[in-house]
């Protein structure tokens, strides 16, 4: 009997709202945005940023695709620089009462995703293997933890029929699905 290898859970996010192969190309190599962002990524967050552009997937969780462009890579450099920041303030109490540390100090936070309703999801930077690391989320009162990877956090996301979920909503009346943008054009999955 031969074990089926398993999808990973790109591919199952993408099988889930009916992603055509083709529709996205990023314009970045990975050697050149770790470089730029002054971090090690984790393999599935490249597979999936391979896959997909900045996006918001089941309209929960929104993640800025780096590789997208030049000008995606400076958004998202921004992006991250001014969370890094807002969190290091004491005077927003982010941090207070809870051992983190914000990147790039050792074992540091450091975000790849946030909702509009102010949640942020980060890595928890603590090995030299970024495949490991767990995810941390910050709901601006408080924060909760999953062993990861993000690419699992983002499919219990898509796959919730309640609050069984890193965010603790309930997810039964949102549709999974993929809303993003190459260029200026909007695409949205599955399509309608």
């Amino acid at each position: 009997m031969t074990d089926t290898p398993r999808q990973s859970y790109v591919d199952e996010v993408a099988h889930l709202i009916g992603w055509r192969p083709g529709d996205f190309q990023p314009e970045l190599d990975w050697e050149t945005l770790e470089r730029e962002l002054g971090i090690p990524l984790p393999s599935d967050y490249k597979e999936l940023m391979t896959r997909f552009p900045s996006g918001a997937y089941r309209d929960s969780i929104e993640v800025g695709n780096p590789a997208q462009s030049a000008d995606e890579l400076a958004n998202v450099k921004r992006d991250n620089d001014q969370l890094l920041r807002i969190f290091a303030d004491a005077d927003t109490g982010y941090l207070k009462g809870v051992s983190y540390r914000l990147f790039p100090e050792p074992g540091g936070l450091y975000p790849w995703g946030r909702h509009d309703e102010g949640g942020t999801f980060w890595w928890i930077t603590d090995s030299a293997d970024p495949d490991t690391w767990r995810i941390a989320y910050n709901d601006r009162d408080n924060w909760h933890e999953h062993s990861g990877p993000m690419s699992k956090v983002i499919h219990e996301i898509m796959v919730s029929t309640g609050t069984d979920n890193i965010l603790q909503w309930d997810m039964a009346e949102t549709p999974a699905g993929f809303t993003g943008f190459v260029g200026d054009r909007m695409i949205s999955y599955p399509a309608t």
